[in-house]
């Protein structure tokens, strides 16, 4: 009875201790998706501040050529205007492509990480019903002996294969407590 009682007492603690760590590891799965969402919203806002600035250039453009030459549709003012547009389009996206690459990042750190618990409480219960199973036949469970016989005749059994019928120690050339040169 004692017996079935430590074998419990293993694979609960080893199953605990599984659930534990998938625990952690849920945690920090929640943290890292709650670090990709902040990501994503300071792109956000560096993206409007982007935008911001682009409108802010290209309306400056405007109001420095109209007041210089009158003529805002000129061929080289308006090739200036349109460059200072794609530039600042291009510097938008740079900071979404940005933002959405460290956040997919930190999603994937993530779903490592929840992976990585459901392994960790996979391998507790397996832990378990090893230890308990392994402590519950090292006690004699299993109606084998409790501890392992010694000796020479341990190692070599009886020195016949009964499958074969051939005796290990049968071997050519072996010598008992000889030495190999």
């Amino acid at each position: 009875m004692a017996q079935l009682a430590v074998a419990a007492v293993m694979f609960v603690a080893s199953a605990y201790k599984g659930a534990q760590q998938k625990k952690l590891k849920d945690q920090e799965a929640i943290a890292y998706t709650e670090a990709a969402d902040r990501r994503m919203a300071a792109a956000t806002a560096e993206m409007a501040e982007e935008r911001r600035k682009k409108e802010f250039m290209y309306s400056r453009a405007l109001a420095v050529a109209g007041a210089q030459s009158g003529r805002t549709s000129d061929p080289g003012i308006t090739t200036l205007l349109a460059d200072l547009n794609a530039e600042g389009e291009y510097r938008i996206l740079s900071k979404l492509w940005t933002g959405q690459t460290e956040a997919e990042g930190l999603r994937f750190r993530a779903e490592a990480a929840r992976r990585e618990g459901k392994a960790a409480y996979q391998a507790g219960i397996i832990n378990g019903i090893t230890s308990a199973v392994s402590s519950y036949a090292s006690m004699g469970g299993f109606g084998g002996p409790t501890k392992p016989p010694t000796g020479e005749t341990a190692l070599w059994g009886s020195g016949i294969n009964k499958e074969l019928g051939v005796g290990i120690l049968d071997v050519p050339g072996y010598q008992p407590g000889a030495r190999v040169a």
